[in-house]
Formats: C-alpha cells, structure tokens, sequence
C-alpha cells in the first residue's frame, strides 16, 4: 500500500505525490533559516543593490557557534511561482554557487596568520611607504590614492585596508605560512553547506608563489571566493578560532576544525 497526499499549485490545481510506503517511519527536516532574519536579510540586499546601482548581491546571517544559516539570499532574485518570468542567473543562489575576487575582506586572514605564526603582534610597525611599493615591475599603490600612510601597526594596517602594509606583512609571513592559514579557514574548498551548485572557488594549490603573487594574495586579488566561504571563515574567527562547516538543517552534525 502507498500513502498518496495532493497539494494545491499557484493555479489551484491538485497535485498528487506519493508520500511513502505504510509502515515506514519518515523522519521531519528542519531547516536553520529564521523566517524573520531571512525577510529582512531579502529587504536589505534588494535595497543596497538599487540604491548602489549594483550587478547583483548576496547576503548571509550565520550562527557562528552552531554554523546554522539564519537567513540566506542574493538579488536579483525570482518568484517560485512564476520561474518562467525569470532569467536563468537569477534561479541559482550565487551566494554558493559564483566566486568572486573578495579584496580588502581577505588581508584579515593574512593578519589573523601572522598572528598565528607569531610573525607580528597587533602593535607591530611597518613602514607602508607612503602608498607605494615596488614589487618586482608593479606598483602596488592604496586603493585610495590619497592615502600616504608612513609607518602603522598591524592593527592600524587592518584598520586602514593598508594593501602596501598587508603586503609588508605577507612578505614577513612567506606564502607556505600564509596558505597553511588559509587552508584552515577553508579558502578553496567546498563547505559542504545543502545547497546544490556550490563552488570552491578558486586558489592556487602551488606550494610557493611570486612575490607579486603573494602581495596580490595577501589583499584579496588572485584568488576567488563564495560569499558561503567568507561567512564561515569570518564565523571562525568570531568563534574563537574554531571552524564549523555552515549547515541548513537544524541540529545537522558537522566536523569542527
């Protein structure tokens, strides 16, 4: 014997599944997403991307002690009921599923290496420059041109988005060092999360770099990441340094690094 059970579609129609055999005990899924999180996480990136004239964006609200996903989205989006209306990029949550060169976001691994590694304390100098640095035939310049900054601790350096300083560091570092740390935080991994799509993003898997390489690393460029990465790389830090891989279901059992 079956179990049959009929929904009714956007048009009103009845739609028949087959539930499962009698006798066979199913087990209920539940998802992580916060139904209030998730409408105003939708409301805020629909706004930032109008108001920002933006190509498109994502937005993530993770539980940084469980790795539960609170709300999750990216716009533009589409409506479920009416897929045909909408463009085939539109239907796949690029969150997960697009990389992207993160920038300025990626020098907090490199400093939360140098960290690690001992290299340098948050009150450790380096002299940044004025705002620009010869790396082998490149300048490597501030994002902002105006900035001409001479010497500044580590943590100023963060505070600043220092690219000349955040290459200083990374040179102090060494690329083995540097990717050991990002390896940690799962940069060029899947995460694992239950979306389908999902990609690992991309990053070198040479055990040594140029230095203009590892200045480029260092700050964000050369390497491409997902938005899933960055938050459960971001929630690690939060979490005192412990890595739980994000989940969409409730009370999921997941390896923490």
């Amino acid at each position: 014997p079956r179990i049959l059970k009929y929904i009714i579609d956007n048009k009103g129609r009845p739609v028949s599944y087959e539930s499962g055999k009698t006798g066979v005990v199913a087990k209920d899924i539940h998802l992580t997403i916060d139904k209030d999180l998730q409408a105003i996480a939708e409301k805020a990136i629909k706004d930032q991307v109008e108001e920002f004239e933006a190509v498109r964006a994502g937005i993530g609200v993770i539980d940084t002690s469980t790795g539960e996903i609170l709300a999750i989205a990216n716009y533009p989006t589409f409506d479920p009921n009416e897929v045909k209306k909408s463009k085939a990029e539109n239907r796949k949550l690029s969150f997960v599923s697009d990389p992207f060169e993160p920038g300025s976001t990626f020098k907090t691994f490199t400093v939360a290496s140098a960290l690690e590694h001992k290299i340098a304390r948050p009150d450790t100098n380096y002299f940044c420059e004025q705002g620009r640095l010869k790396v082998e035939d490149h300048i490597i310049s501030e994002a902002d041109s105006n900035k001409k900054h001479e010497w500044l601790s580590m943590e100023e350096i963060l505070r600043y988005s220092s690219n000349v300083g955040t290459t200083k560091i990374a040179f102090d570092l060494t690329y083995p060092k540097l990717k050991t740390t990002i390896d940690l935080f799962g940069i060029g991994k899947k995460t694992g999360i239950e979306i389908p799509g999902e990609s690992r993003g991309i990053f070198t898997n040479e055990k040594n770099v140029s230095p203009l390489s590892l200045s480029n690393i260092s700050f964000g460029q050369g390497v491409a990441t997902t938005g899933i990465q960055m938050l459960a790389a971001y929630a690690a830090i939060v979490n005192d340094g412990v890595y739980i891989p994000p989940t969409m279901i409730k009370n999921s059992k997941r390896e923490r690094l």
